[in-house]
């Protein structure tokens, strides 16, 4: 094969690698709208025109947890429905379900496609197709019924939200939500670099910028941060021959980022009204499991040695291996404390970059009826929920956490384009330049295969002798030398 096909080789990778994430992007965002049971539902124009049929979920029902309490004192729960007029029917249903009660039959609509300056303003067709002004209705018309899906809406309903946003208002906003969290990756990276230092091991800055984006490139459909951490072990063991110290490294940054993730929740937790929806309801009942999980994984960074007996207590093997390999990781820094909390400090504010950048998100689309600190908080949330929900990058998890979370006090769309914003944001502008990169300098930042990471252990492993043998026939050169910064440790390429 010649040299000009071996190069090509790695550049067509890049390309079908990244048509495949855009391929399951499309996928998880169509299957996001997939409605089952929706569809017109005939109606007498007069009635709906009197507007005595419509009802609205009971705004002073609790949720999952509250229902559960109530089952368990014995306590009788609200009426599910309560009435509503015809000129309230569009507000309450940018606050929750709207319904249509013909006899016993009780459904529920769409008010976004009923809806124009906060009335009632049309019915359909009887096949669903025609818009009909409401005024101007006779005989039978129909209702768009809301079917089963993810979220209380569909493209319609999210087009119709993107086309009244005023570019003089969203671009400013959405150039700051763009700043914001690029401050927030530099402060990640920083993180990285305080940890790998703590272990010995230096590199210049810019270098480990490089390899971050890149690993936000693979980040783009991997579920949490696989991809991210995936290809920074890869890259800092390839230079170093060093897999504990670099393994430890992101091991510690992957608790302290935790630690930071669940402070911010629980710092803006009372400065918000989200308990009435079911998931914040949910999230506030865990403030004490989240406070203790905080303590818990301080003292471990802080104090690893109370903790080695914890693992021999645990009888599922991989858990046990996994608490061992935690504890070994933490205990690393236990000399380091400085380290760790500049780390901290650092994981603190990289996480509210990343909380303002929904904010930014929020002023672009001109959303009203929220407030800061709801968006804020509803933004840590939806990060923890990509962390614990199976996703592509988030993808899916962060627009319904927010519609979950906001839905109430604005329309559901608008809930959920303040986190498919940030979607783009992150994947576009901020892991596309990884890719660039990635396709540009194909012999410094190849494809990580298998046979790589074959090679790398092999290699790692014939280091780990030959150091054993050096420990062994000079004690004094027990420590292992810090990376020259000016040599091995440099940009490839």
């Amino acid at each position: 094969m010649s040299a000009e096909s071996k190069s090509s080789t790695p550049r067509r990778g890049a390309l079908l690698k990244g048509l495949l994430k855009v391929i399951i992007t499309v996928g998880i965002f169509a299957a996001i709208f997939a409605e089952f049971g929706g569809g017109p539902v005939p109606i007498d124009a007069q009635i709906a025109q009197k507007g005595e049929v419509f009802v609205r979920a009971n705004p002073q029902m609790p949720g999952i947890l509250g229902k559960m309490k109530a089952k368990f004192k014995g306590t009788a729960l609200p009426a599910a429905t309560v009435p509503v007029s015809r000129a309230d029917v569009c507000r309450a249903g940018a606050e929750g379900s709207v319904y249509f009660k013909l006899g016993e039959t009780t459904t529920r609509f769409k008010p976004l496609r009923h809806c124009s300056d906060d009335s009632l303003a049309y019915v359909y067709s009887t096949d669903g197709k025609t818009r009909i002004p409401i005024a101007q209705a006779t005989g039978t018309v129909s209702m768009l019924k809301q079917g089963t899906s993810l979220v209380p809406m569909d493209m319609e309903d999210l087009w119709a939200e993107v086309t009244s946003v005023k570019l003089s208002t969203f671009l400013p906003w959405f150039i700051f939500a763009l700043l914001i969290k690029l401050v927030g990756i530099f402060a990640n990276v920083f993180r990285w670099d305080i940890l790998l230092r703590g272990q010995g091991l230096k590199f210049r800055f810019k270098y480990l910028c490089s390899t971050y984006f890149v690993g936000r490139y693979f980040g783009i459909v991997t579920p949490s941060t696989l991809g991210l951490d995936g290809w920074r072990l890869y890259d800092t063991i390839r230079l170093t021959r060093k897999p504990v110290e670099c393994t430890t490294a992101i091991a510690v940054e992957r608790v302290i980022g935790m630690v930071g993730l669940l402070t911010v929740i629980l710092i803006f937790m009372p400065f918000t009204s989200l308990e009435s929806r079911s998931l914040g309801e949910l999230a506030a009942a865990m403030k004490l499991p989240l406070f203790a999980g905080v303590l818990f994984a301080m003292f471990l960074l802080l104090k690893p040695t109370w903790f080695m007996w914890m693992p021999r207590m645990i009888p599922v093997a991989k858990v046990r291996g996994f608490a061992q390999s935690a504890i070994e990781s933490a205990t690393a820094y236990s000399s380091r404390r400085g380290h760790l909390l500049l780390a901290l400090g650092c994981a603190v504010f990289g996480q509210i970059t990343t909380m303002f950048m929904y904010f930014g998100n929020a002023m672009a689309l001109g959303i009203e009826g929220v407030s800061v600190s709801e968006v804020l908080y509803a933004s840590a949330v939806m990060t923890l929920g990509t962390f614990l929900a199976p996703s592509a990058s988030g993808e899916g998890v962060r627009e319904l956490v927010f519609v979950a979370l906001l839905g109430g006090k604005t329309s559901a769309a608008k809930a959920f384009l303040i986190g498919h914003l940030g979607f783009w944001i992150e994947k576009l502008p901020l892991s596309i330049p990884g890719g660039i990169l990635l396709f540009m300098q194909p012999d410094a930042y190849q494809k990580v295969t298998q046979e790589d990471l074959e090679a790398l252990k092999r290699e790692t492993a014939a280091e780990a002798a030959r150091s054993d043998a050096d420990r062994g026939a000079n004690e004094e050169s027990s420590s292992a030398p810090s990376l020259d910064t000016n040599s091995s440790n440099q940009l490839p390429g």
